[in-house]
């Protein structure tokens, strides 16, 4: 007959206290009355059995998180990863490890280190966020650092930490505006007229296209070259709306990014963020 295992871990996630391996003196061996399969409800048996956790807690909710099953106890053992859960950011504040043997679960080890656990193969993996210095209980940024536990046959031993840092914050950059009426995209294939007679006008070259927003929000475009209306398009020294710029005039707003420059009302009411986008693929109504 094969050996059942169940794992259930009571963990705060963002505590970073260290584990010592499992097994040995690592945690008492306790016989458990309740039987049942490898599944959460089994595990909260004994959770409440063994009076572990928030079980005593009605206030609390379940007092069981992740449930995992695997042969974590050698070749044709059957096993149980699960976890305490705790009413706070850690969800988590330990874990405990249950063996089934003679139709009954008995306690072989208890954690008190919280972690996210999960199984790899026959292996547990325990994963910790890591607090910096400066960082509130709930606010951990040093990433995370995981390592495997793995029956040897005896006992499980804990393999060395594996340390994952945390993306650095991408701080945008601020939107620089201008208030110009004729601006040239960055490639000079996009010229606008912004403001000017109370509307919108915009013209590329490839394609050709036009487009001109009113205050009303309605948008008109034309293709061909029919649709150059004067000969202020693409003048020599007209300034520049640089990528991440926004030209603004009274309530219309032109921003220029890589994907084109798009143009919109800002004024409130039905009209709010009407407008366009023209670039090489030609004109898109946005809003």
């Amino acid at each position: 007959m094969g050996v059942v295992v169940v794992v259930v871990a009571v963990a705060a996630a963002s505590a970073l206290t260290a584990a010592s391996a499992l097994g040995g003196s690592g945690g008492a061996v306790t016989q458990s009355v309740a039987a049942g399969s490898c599944s959460k409800a089994a595990a909260r048996n004994e959770v409440k059995r063994l009076h572990l956790g928030n079980a005593d807690d009605p206030t609390a909710g379940d007092p069981v998180g992740q449930v995992l099953c695997g042969a974590f106890l050698g070749p044709n053992s059957r096993a149980m990863v699960a976890s305490l859960a705790i009413p706070s950011c850690g969800r988590t504040a330990g874990w405990v490890v249950f063996r089934r043997a003679g139709g009954a679960w008995r306690l072989v080890v208890q954690r008190n280190n919280g972690a996210e656990l999960t199984a790899v193969g026959t292996d547990i993996k325990e994963t910790l966020n890591v607090l910096r210095p400066r960082d509130a209980h709930c606010g951990p940024t040093g990433g995370t650092q995981s390592r495997v536990w793995h029956w040897n046959g005896t006992r499980f031993t804990a393999g060395p930490w594996q340390r994952t840092e945390s993306p650095k914050p991408v701080t945008p950059k601020p939107v620089t505006t201008v208030h110009l009426y004729y601006v040239s995209s960055p490639s000079y294939n996009i010229w606008c007229d912004v403001g000017d007679e109370d509307q919108v006008f915009c013209v590329s070259k490839t394609p050709r296209r036009a487009v001109t927003l009113t205050y009303d929000g309605a948008v008109k475009i034309c293709s061909g070259t029919r649709c150059v209306r004067n000969n202020k398009v693409f003048q020599p020294g007209d300034p520049v709306l640089a990528y991440g710029q926004q030209d603004v005039q009274g309530p219309y707003l032109c921003k220029s990014e890589r994907t084109g420059i798009t143009c919109t009302l800002t004024r409130p009411g039905k009209a709010d963020g009407k407008g366009f986008l023209i670039n090489r693929d030609g004109v898109t109504r946005v809003g």
